[in-house]
């Protein structure tokens, strides 16, 4: 009853109700009070589909339960009692579908109040206006006979519903435990395939007794280097133009140090700070250059850091992806290009 197609339901159900008051207003004392009782009883129908919660809210459904009673008090005393017919009492037909339809919501008794009070209302006024009372009971005992039975579908079909709704939810969550395990597992099949044909040669060198070069050495170093930003970076060391700019900088002699606690779990805000990076990088010949992705939930997201010997240039990443640029040589502060261009720009 959340789809869509339920309001469209519900809205040309509201509109053939105002169509069939329409015809009948002409017949009646004030016109006011049937505006009002139309007004009700849509509102009520389109109530029923779009107050969200199941069961239905009980302040939603206490009001519903009075709709019966009290468009029988603004509806009746408009028809001529001695010459009505069953089509000057079309309020009934909405209030009948909002009862049986509160019933399915899993608010079975008050849909069986709001009948019995809407037969109560419609038993007083027969009594009142000089009409036969059992003739105006037997009336509105109509209400009764599809309550009853959306009473009984109800109670039939809720318990099954619940039943097949929470075995719904629990084949949701083993879908998605089982693409996160295929996830985690590919991804490992990944990593192992990359550390056969990165490592396996060299272990198998080392383990032959193999004569290794200085080559070979720096191969090993970069290969442990790599394999230590895998696992404390894996926000940059799974970035394959990023691997190359620090393997290069790594053979020039600059030290790298890549740092991931999780704050650029956004793509949109690690791509332009891997971008920075590699340009880092490659203007480096020696020194630390040191990326650190910041915990989530600092103004911070990420710095880069590049020392060479006194001269000091830090750069950091807000939340929103704004960049700020500070330079320092010892203990003074100093103009950055980027800096000062960003001075000019603004």
């Amino acid at each position: 009853m959340d789809r869509p197609v339920a309001t469209f339901v519900a809205v040309v159900f509201g509109l053939s109700l105002t169509a069939r008051a329409t015809v009948y207003m002409d017949d009646s004392h004030q016109l006011w009070p049937l505006v009002v009782a139309l007004a009700l009883t849509t509102s009520g129908i389109l109530a029923i589909v779009v107050v969200p919660g199941d069961p239905l809210p009980a302040l939603a459904a206490l009001l519903l339960t009075a709709l019966g009673p009290i468009t029988c008090l603004l509806v009746l005393p408009q028809i001529p009692a001695d010459q009505w017919i069953m089509s000057d009492i079309w309020h009934l037909r909405g209030v009948t579908v909002i009862l049986c339809f509160m019933a399915i919501r899993g608010r079975p008794w008050y849909a069986a109040a709001g009948a019995a009070l809407s037969v109560l209302s419609f038993t007083v006024w027969s009594a009142t206006t000089d009409q036969d009372t059992s003739d105006g009971a037997r009336t509105a005992v109509i209400i009764l006979a599809p309550v009853l039975i959306a009473l009984l579908v109800a109670a039939a079909v809720r318990p099954m519903a619940e039943v097949v709704f929470a075995l719904r939810e629990r084949e949701i969550e083993r879908a998605a435990d089982e693409a996160m395990t295929e996830a985690v597992t590919t991804e490992r099949e990944a990593q192992l395939r990359a550390l056969d044909s990165s490592a396996r040669p060299l272990l198998e060198a080392a383990a032959a007794g193999s004569h290794f070069t200085d080559d070979d050495r720096e191969r090993c170093a970069l290969l442990e280097e790599r394999l230590r930003d895998t696992l404390r970076a894996p926000v940059f060391a799974t970035d394959d133009l990023l691997h190359r700019a620090t393997s290069a900088a790594r053979r020039r002699g600059t030290q790298v140090i890549l740092l991931d606690e999780g704050g650029l779990a956004d793509e949109a805000l690690a791509v332009p700070v891997r971008v920075a990076l590699i340009d880092e990088l490659d203007a480096t010949t020696g020194g630390i250059v040191t990326a650190r992705a910041l915990p989530p939930g600092r103004d911070t997201s990420a710095t880069i850091v590049v020392e060479e010997g006194e001269r000091v240039r830090r750069v950091e990443f807000d939340a929103a992806g704004q960049v700020r640029v500070e330079v320092r040589n010892g203990d003074v502060p100093d103009l950055d290009y980027q800096a000062v261009r960003s001075i000019v720009g603004g």
